[in-house]
């Protein structure tokens, strides 16, 4: 029976790649450490929480033996005797049922239950979530986007993964206060390891002599990079759209073709748009702050700063986008050398 057990439910774009990155990379030095990482690899940890949230475009492609991950995962935690960490952002989406099977079976393998919710500024969060759809086969434009998740028509989906009260509401039912654990993701500027550092100490683990070095490259695209690809998915009939493909499109197309044809610039948030978020910012960490859970970090990092200096993807040049798509075809050409 573990100690305790954390599952890192999310949110997304709130550096859980990053986090991810570096827990499985030391893997074997935090097992010595006292925290397990149940499982072979993150893709165990993905396909869990594609099991309990019911995501069927993932399990219907599941063999019967990835079918069992979530239980395995729960075995091998409860036969630890020290503390066990499972961590995907995908598990945050989950229904309030699916949340409370998923305690219920963790409760089975450790002591206490813990919840650890990383989250960040809807500031920074807009731009990085738009991106990762348009790199999924979104066809919407940034201004269209914006303007959809400020009406809550047409993209739940954003909220549903972002909307931190409502995350808790359906994942810290039940639990104790001090169980559920909101780690804030540092202001720009901080130091690199401070989110990984801030959640060290929430799973009470030892990190020093663990180098934070990213092993996972950067694959973000710049303004221009974004638009050209928002506009290549125009291209593609959405009957055409598959797993497949958009792992295609996210892997190496985005990663080896797209990324680095552009010079990076900052992504920015149209000042048209900053009231909404900062309302929305404010009444969200209103109620982080009467929820009486254990934050790390401050509560005021999740108010937008002002506006920065930067252009927004609708703003791209045609001339811009050729320049980039010719980059992409002559690095594509050469590949094939």
């Amino acid at each position: 029976m573990a100690r305790r057990v954390f599952l890192h439910c999310g949110t997304a774009k709130s550096g859980t790649t990053y986090l991810q990155d570096l827990w499985w990379h030391h893997r074997g030095a935090l097992r010595e450490r006292g925290l397990l990482l149940p499982g072979e690899a993150l893709r165990d940890h993905f396909h869990a929480a594609a099991l309990v949230k019911g995501m069927e475009v993932i399990v219907d492609e599941l063999d019967d033996d990835d079918r069992a991950v979530w239980q395995r995962l729960v075995a091998e935690t409860r036969g630890w005797a020290g503390d066990a960490l499972i961590s995907h952002e995908h598990f945050s989406d989950s229904s309030a049922e699916a949340a409370a099977a998923a305690l219920a079976d963790l409760a089975t393998a450790a002591d206490e239950v813990h919840l650890v919710v990383t989250v960040r500024d809807l500031g920074r969060v807009l731009p990085s979530a738009w991106q990762q759809r348009v790199k999924q086969g979104a066809r919407q434009s940034y201004g269209r986007f914006l303007a959809t998740v400020r009406r809550g028509e047409d993209d739940q989906k954003f909220w549903r993964y972002q909307d931190v009260p409502g995350i808790l509401s359906r994942w810290a039912a039940g639990l104790p206060p001090e169980r559920v654990h909101l780690v804030v993701v540092p202001p720009s500027g901080a130091p690199r390891d401070e989110l990984w550092q801030r959640t060290a100490r929430v799973l009470g683990v030892d990190v020093s002599g663990l180098d934070t070095d990213p092993r996972l490259p950067n694959d973000s695209l710049s303004v221009v990079e974004a638009e050209l690809l928002r506009r290549v998915n125009r291209r593609i009939p959405r009957e055409r759209r598959s797993v497949a493909l958009t792992r295609l499109t996210k892997g190496s197309f985005a990663r080896d073709l797209l990324a680095g044809s552009a010079p990076r610039e900052a992504f920015v948030l149209p000042v048209r748009h900053a009231g909404w978020v900062r309302e929305r910012s404010e009444e969200m960490v209103a109620r982080l702050r009467a929820g009486g859970w254990d934050v790390v970090g401050d509560l005021d990092d999740l108010l937008p700063a002002g506006p920065r200096e930067g252009r927004t993807p609708d703003q791209a040049g045609d001339d811009e986008l050729l320049a980039v798509a010719t980059t992409v075809v002559a690095r594509m050409i050469e590949q094939e050398r």
